[in-house]
This record gives C-alpha cells, sequence and structure tokens, in this order.
C-alpha cells in the first residue's frame, strides 16, 4: 500500500577533492560575496580591493580542437560574458554563454586542442602568448561557499593533495601555489 508514500531523489554526492591537508591559514578568511556556488579546492586571490575573491576554473566536459568556436564546460564554473578564459598562456573573451542542464555552452575561438577534463582557467587580460590568472593564487578554499551569501568564513589551505579530476582549479594555477599538489 503507497499511502502517503513520497519518493524524493537522492542529492548527488559532492565528490572528493582534497586527499590530504598539511598547512593552511589559522583561522581560515574571508571569501568575498560570489553570484554562484564556489566549490572547494577553488584557489583564491587578492582582488583589486586587497580581499579574496575566487579564480573561475572551467572545466571541459567535451574535447576541444582546434578549429572549434565553443567549448562545453562544466555547469556551475560562473562563466559569465566578458571571462576571459585561459588555457596554457593563451587567454580570449568570453562572447556568449548558452547554458544547458547538464553543461554550459561558451562562445570562444582559443585556436587550442584541449582533451576532457581539463581545468581552464580566468585570465586577466586577453593575450596570445603571456595570459596570467586574474589574480595572484594565495590559497584554495576547503569548503563549499554558496551563492550570494554575503562575504564569507572559510577554510584556508595553502598545503595539500587536491585530486586532479575533482578539484575546481586549473593546473596553471596550481602550479603557481608550490606547496598545492595535483594528484
Amino acid at each position: 500500500m503507497e499511502t502517503n508514500f513520497i519518493y524524493n531523489e537522492s542529492a548527488k554526492p559532492e565528490p572528493v577533492r582534497i586527499e590530504q591537508v598539511f598547512a593552511e591559514k589559522p583561522g581560515g578568511g574571508r571569501v568575498v560575496n560570489s553570484p554562484f556556488d564556489i566549490p572547494a579546492t577553488t584557489a583564491v586571490g587578492r582582488n583589486e580591493a586587497g580581499k579574496l575573491a575566487p579564480i573561475k576554473a572551467y572545466r571541459l566536459v567535451k574535447a576541444v580542437n582546434a578549429g572549434d568556436t565553443t567549448i562545453e564546460i562544466e555547469k556551475g564554473s560562473g562563466v559569465a560574458v566578458g571571462d576571459f578564459i585561459a588555457n596554457g598562456k593563451k587567454a580570449v573573451k568570453c562572447t556568449k554563454v548558452e547554458s544547458k542542464p547538464d553543461k554550459d555552452i561558451v562562445t570562444v575561438s582559443l585556436g587550442l586542442t584541449i582533451k576532457v577534463g581539463t581545468a581552464l582557467y580566468q585570465a586577466k587580460a586577453e593575450d596570445a602568448s603571456a595570459a596570467e590568472p586574474i589574480y595572484q593564487p594565495e590559497f584554495v578554499t576547503g569548503n563549499t561557499i554558496p551563492a550570494n551569501n554575503g562575504d564569507t568564513m572559510v577554510r584556508l589551505i595553502n598545503g595539500a593533495n587536491l585530486r586532479k579530476e575533482t578539484a575546481n582549479i586549473a593546473n596553471e594555477v596550481a602550479a603557481l601555489l608550490p606547496t598545492i599538489q595535483l594528484v
């Protein structure tokens, strides 16, 4: 008998992102308000106001070929028109974002071949050969930060082994944090 029975889908489990932490800022720190959820292991650096702000990571759900004019990335990256999306030392401007239920389709012309699963990063400006992250990374977040929650106190990690498949950080950004390793 199914009287008063309601089936609720279980929430998608949060992936394991952190393998081992061996250094963090005592007491954590405050990260600025964001219009999108910031997953744990997102790199943060000081913005123009001197406050910690996220460096967006855009993980590819489909491989990119050199002639492609769009890329497909995971939902929840916070991608917006006007963002500079980079891989290696090349950054290009995002001109359009089409949001689908399972991914975001972003209009950019990277002119590169990139494997599926690669995390791209938010760059400071468009550049063909000397792109760098929008902020100098200092820490990675140890907690997920909900969107539109105001400036939030969070665990700040500066020494850890992170899972490269699930960490919300590009290789280029992780390389600027000498005690953060992607394993």
